[in-house]
């Protein structure tokens, strides 16, 4: 796969550069000039198209990309943006800047996240059947929020109708790496299919009010109270890993209907969306540990690995608008909803424990995001037609991941046999009798972990559009307001059953050995981990109050500005607190808190030098905020990847300054040539970097002084009609196309011999205090951001027939290799290097008309044809450690739709 990799790298990084010169000129010059992308509007009335040509940097991705590409969430579709990625599957990175540099919005609102440790919001949770276009502005305008990196993306969901309709759809799909092959699960709850836990993993019933209250231990309750607590825990319904024969394939369903009743003077539209959808994923693979030798890398820890994960999505649509005239309102409900269940299990050499080890996870994590919106856009007989929009929406969005469970084992045969066993022990082998594994003798042999966010997000704001004619010229002036408030609260409470297993035992199944007999004061007893030096929980809160003014003016016929400043005062805080805590919000003993106003200046302009070509020139000032965990000095577990981070209250705001510069050649009906180049400094960029903290590496944060990233993006896109050279009904009805882009970044940042920067450490008491030292200790100097890639690159070839009503594309997406995390500098060990696989995939479409008016449509679509596996490294004098690598497997699926 290596060699293929390489070769259609290549190729694709020749196609999307070279193509665009040679097929531009040869188009006819006569054609008109078109937007790269054009909203297309399909049964729908109201969608929110651009009132004028966007003055700014964007690209739009459209109900028509969509169904060409058959992207079944927003991520996956905007991974086909120029300049942009995706990493984790969920999370965008726009131009080589980690999702912490990118705002997400839908219809002119935030959103809450309800991952643990990011305000970010997964995209993944958004699919593609709920929304009609998104937009991705890459270059600033004082209309949107101030915290601005890479740019922002904007989702508009899918308009009311202009006439009845109802849509029901079937979905199914098989992974070759999953389906109908061995996988790993554990029992659960009756309804986990559903997503919902039948409360098999909830706090043990009568004992709520006590986990809320308390920490949990012998200090704390008698013996018969921690029995009773014990016992109440669910045992083999969690504890216990099995081998599932047959992992079932995909399976979704979604029903849409919407309508439109239209009345003397007024017209109300209705629009109702839901969907299921069931689906696998099982991963096979290693995972390692690296350590430093003199100045070679070796394994501290080397890993078989497998892990399955059954995801359950559901998602739901409300929205009713009301128009009267030049007026109208609308009501938006919206709910997204993931909750996944994983079983995991790891089979190796440990080097620090001198063993070979197992080590069996079970865990369940819902989340989910309500929205809900009014908003109204009002236009008035003023001037040149004077515009007020307005909007209210508020947000909540949940993690929640109960009863978490892992136990650990060690090998316990002979010591001739374990590196043989260590090596080639499948994982899928073991017997839940096998005397050999047996479940580590010390308190440390399990863990017991609930977790919990929730987030809040309210936003009002209006904006007033007034266009003018002064001076000869045409202006359009703009001013409004906005009023966010985000509040944050989160915990992460471990237990473990302490206690020393009778030899008789140990052999057992981990279900028998923490049986209700043997949970008593004299052999095991629950104990809280947690602790008041490192507390559990945090509250945040970020407020923030902004105006702002802008003009759009065409100056000439040939020459157009936009100009603008926002304003912008927030104050963030965070206070870290543990178990018992009569009230949270007010210990503050290790709070963090940023209060700063800004002026962000903005301006873009247009040079139209030729009929179908014109050149863009944008600057602007924007600002990045520290994420709420970053500012909480306390240790706390990250779940997700089984570290512990540490928080920095010292952190302060990056300032960035943003340089753009794009030409554009629209040269036909959906084809164009683009080529941009952009510059940007950041002041002060967040960092993670690594510190030595006991027997365990901890992550922190710190400002870097400073880093820069440059690059330069194209983009191609022309349609091809081969009618008048070949004969044939295909080929007089056959559209050709070819879409193209590439992206190159590079970052680096500063690390001086002078630059210092300002880390935490503890102080007096439980209070952090300041310590400067040299930034050259923390981060290397000349070193990448973490998450961006040097080269992107996105091949869409294929054709449509109008008269057959069919598509056929095919897809190639190419992510750069990049780092997953920074080098450590206080131990000497290199960056970890994630190399995403190529994925080429193959599509075909097709509606077929029936013979009572109705529709019906198919999608076929293979992704990741070539089967390529992802890895994540890492490397120094000549020697490579593989961190991280796992199948990714190929899929085909199959959508069928009907509409009435």
């Amino acid at each position: 796969m290596k060699a293929n990799r390489i070769a259609l790298s290549a190729a694709l990084l020749a196609t999307t550069s070279l193509v665009p010169v040679s097929a531009a000129w040869a188009q006819d010059a006569e054609q008109g000039a078109q937007e790269p992308s054009d909203v297309i509007t399909v049964r729908y009335q109201y969608v929110p198209e651009e009132k004028r040509v966007t003055s700014e940097v964007s690209s739009v991705v459209d109900a028509g990309d969509i169904q060409i590409t058959g992207d079944s969430d927003i991520a996956s579709a905007l991974g086909r943006v120029t300049g942009l990625s995706i990493s984790e599957g969920r999370f965008v990175v726009v131009r080589g800047l980690n999702e912490r540099y990118s705002n997400t919005l839908i219809n002119g609102s935030p959103l809450a996240s309800p991952e643990p440790f990011r305000r970010a919001v997964p995209l993944d949770l958004f699919p593609t059947s709920l929304i009609s276009n998104i937009l991705v502005q890459k270059t600033y305008s004082p209309q949107f929020p101030g915290e601005f990196g890479g740019g922002v993306v904007e989702i508009d969901t899918a308009a009311l109708p202009e006439e009845g309709f109802v849509e029901i759809g079937l979905s199914s799909a098989i992974d070759s790496s999953t389906t109908f092959q061995d996988g790993l699960t554990y029992d659960g709850g009756e309804h986990d299919w559903l997503g919902y836990d039948d409360g098999t993993r909830q706090w043990p019933e009568g004992f709520k009010n006590l986990f809320e209250t308390s920490e949990v231990g012998p200090s704390e309750q008698d013996p018969t109270t921690l029995a009773e607590l014990g016992r109440a825990f669910e045992n083999s319904g969690l504890w216990l890993v099995q081998r599932d024969d047959l992992t079932p394939a995909d399976a979704g369903v979604d029903l849409t209907l919407g309508d439109r009743y239209d009345f003397d003077g007024f017209s109300i539209g209705v629009l109702a969306a839901v969907g299921y959808d069931n689906s696998w994923s099982t991963q096979v693979g290693r995972r390692g540990k690296a350590r430093v030798t003199g100045d070679q890398l070796s394994l501290s820890r080397d890993f078989h690995r497998m892990g399955t994960t059954n995801t359950i999505e559901s998602n739901g649509l409300l929205n009713v608008g009301l128009e009267t005239g030049d007026h109208s309102v609308q009501a938006l409900a919206l709910v997204l909803r993931s909750t996944e269940k994983e079983t995991n299990r790891l089979l190796g050499f440990d080097s620090d424990l001198d063993a070979l080890v197992r080590n069996d996870r079970t865990a369940w994590y819902e989340r989910q995001v309500y929205t809900y919106q009014v908003s109204g856009e009002h236009t008035f007989d003023v001037g040149e037609g004077l515009g007020i929009d307005w909007r209210w929406s508020t947000a909540d969005a949940s993690r929640w991941a109960p009863n978490q469970r892992e136990a650990f084992y060690e090998w316990d045969g002979p010591a001739t046999e374990r590196e043989a066993v260590g090596e080639t022990y499948g994982l899928l082998e073991f017997e839940p009798f096998n005397d050999d594994f047996l479940l580590r003798n010390s308190g440390d042999g399990n863990r017991i972990s609930f977790s919990r966010v929730d987030e809040t997000t309210d936003e009002y704001g209006a904006d007033v559009t007034l266009p003018v004619m002064l001076f000869g010229i045409d202006w359009e002036w703009m001013a409004g307001f906005a009023h966010l408030e985000r509040e944050r609260k989160a915990y992460n409470r471990e237990f473990r059953f302490t206690g020393t297993i009778p030899a008789d035992l140990r052999g057992s199944r981990i279900d028998y050995i923490f049986a209700d007999q043997n949970i008593l004061d004299t052999r095991f007893r629950l104990q809280e981990t947690g602790g008041v030096l490192t507390p559990e929980a945090y509250r945040g809160n970020l407020e923030v109050e902004s105006y702002y003014v802008s003009t759009d003016a065409q100056l000439t016929p040939f020459l157009r500005a936009a100009l603008g400043a926002r304003f912008e005062d927030g104050e963030q805080t965070l206070d870290t607190f543990g178990f018992p805590a009569e009230n949270p919000a007010d210990v503050g003993d290790n709070e963090g808190f940023i209060s700063e106003d800004y002026v962000l200046p903005a301006a873009t302009i247009t040079w139209t030098f030729a009929e179908n070509m014109q050149l863009r020139v944008g600057y602007s000032e924007t600002i990045i905020r520290p994420q709420f965990r970053e500012l909480g000095f306390t240790l706390f577990f990250d779940p997700d990847v089984d570290e512990l981070f540490r928080g920095n209250p010292f952190l302060v705001n990056s300032e960035l300054q943003n340089y753009d510069a794009r030409f554009e050649w629209y040269f036909g009906r959906d084809q164009f040539f683009t080529a941009g180049v952009f510059y940007k400094t950041i002041e002060n960029p967040i960092v993670e970097y690594i510190l030595p903290d006991g027997e365990n590496l901890s992550t922190s944060f710190v400002n870097a002084p400073e880093a820069t990233l440059t690059g330069f993006e194209l983009e191609f896109e022309k349609r091809f009609d081969f009618s008048d050279r070949f004969e044939g009904e295909f080929w007089q009805n056959a559209e050709f196309f070819v879409k193209s882009n590439y992206t190159y970044i590079d970052s680096e940042m500063s690390a001086g011999a002078n630059d210092t920067v300002i880390v935490a450490e503890p102080g007096a008491g439980a209070d952090p205090q300041a310590s400067v030292g040299p930034a050259a200790g923390f981060i290397n100097d000349g070193e990448p951001l973490q998450g961006q890639s040097e080269h992107l690159a996105n091949l869409q070839v294929g054709w449509e027939d109008n008269a057959a009503n069919t598509r056929t594309a095919l897809l190639v997406n190419y992510t750069g290799e990049r780092s997953r995390a920074l080098a450590n500098v206080a131990v000497g060990l290199p960056a970890v290097i994630e190399e995403p696989p190529l994925l080429v995939d193959l599509v075909h479409s097709r509606s077929i008309d029936l013979e009572d008016g109705n529709t019906f449509d198919v999608r076929f679509a293979v992704r990741n044809i070539l089967g390529e596996d992802y890895v994540a490294t890492q490397s120094a004098a000549g020697s490579s450690i593989v961190v991280d690598s796992y199948e990714v497997g190929t899929t085909f699926s199959i959508n069928l739709s009907r509409t009435f």
